[in-house]
C-alpha cells in the first residue's frame, strides 16, 4: 500500500515538472527577457521565467551595460527557430499580465541559454520554479567565468534583484560584499579561537 502512495507520487512529481510545450512564433523582441509572440496567430507578451537581463527600456533608467547585446542575443536565437513556450507548474503570469513561461528553440531552453552565456542573472523567484536548479547551475558557471554582465566588478546586484547602473551603485555593492566577507572572516577566526581554547582546556 505504501509502496502504490508512493509510486504514484513520483508519477503525479514527473507529470507535474514535464509541463507540455505550445509552438509559437516569433513577432518581435521587447527586451532580452521579454518579447511578443504569437501563438495561433495572437499575439501575446511573454516575460522570461527565473530570469533578468539588464535594462534598455525601463522609464527613467538609463541603458545598463549588456542590455541590447542580451535583446539581440535573443532575437538571433528565436526570430527563425522552431520556438516553443512552457508553463511552470505554479502558473501562467505575473502582476503585470505578462505570461510567464520558458521559451525553447527546438529543445534549447533561452531562458538557461542566456544565463549560461552571461547575458542574465537568475532573478524574480516566487512561486514558478520547476527550472530553478538548472539555471542556478548555469549562473555558477557563468559567474565563475566572469562572462558578460559578471566581468563587471559589482554590476549585479546580490541584495536584491537588478543591476548597479553607475559606477557609485557599482562601488556601494563592491564595498557592501568587502564587508560581508569580512565579518564572515571574523567569525570564523573567532570560532577557530574559541575551539582551540577549548582544546587547550581539555588537555590542561
Amino acid at each position: 500500500m505504501i509502496l502504490s502512495a508512493l509510486a504514484l507520487t513520483l508519477n503525479f512529481t514527473l507529470f507535474q515538472s514535464d509541463m507540455p510545450k505550445v509552438k509559437a512564433t516569433f513577432d518581435h523582441a521587447i527586451d532580452g527577457d521579454t518579447l511578443s509572440i504569437k501563438v495561433n496567430n495572437r499575439k501575446k507578451t511573454v516575460r522570461l521565467l527565473l530570469v533578468d537581463t539588464p535594462e534598455s527600456k525601463k522609464p527613467n533608467t538609463p541603458v545598463q551595460p549588456y542590455a541590447i547585446e542580451a535583446a539581440r542575443y535573443t532575437e538571433s536565437l528565436v526570430k527563425t527557430c522552431d520556438m516553443s513556450i512552457q508553463y511552470d507548474t505554479k502558473g501562467k503570469k505575473d502582476r503585470y499580465g505578462r505570461e510567464l513561461v520558458y521559451l525553447y528553440c527546438g529543445d534549447t531552453m533561452i531562458n538557461e541559454a542566456l544565463v549560461r552565456q552571461g547575458y542574465a542573472r537568475v532573478g524574480y523567484i516566487y512561486q514558478q520554479k520547476d527550472h530553478l536548479n538548472e539555471l542556478l547551475a548555469a549562473q555558477k558557471k557563468a559567474k565563475q567565468q566572469g562572462l558578460k554582465i559578471w566581468s563587471i566588478k559589482g554590476y549585479v546586484n546580490t541584495d536584491g534583484e537588478g543591476f548597479n547602473s553607475t559606477a557609485q551603485q557599482r562601488q556601494d555593492e563592491t564595498d557592501i560584499g568587502v564587508q560581508i566577507r569580512e565579518a564572515l572572516h571574523r567569525i570564523l577566526d573567532a570560532a577557530i579561537d574559541g575551539l582551540i581554547k577549548g582544546i587547550k582546556n581539555i588537555f590542561n
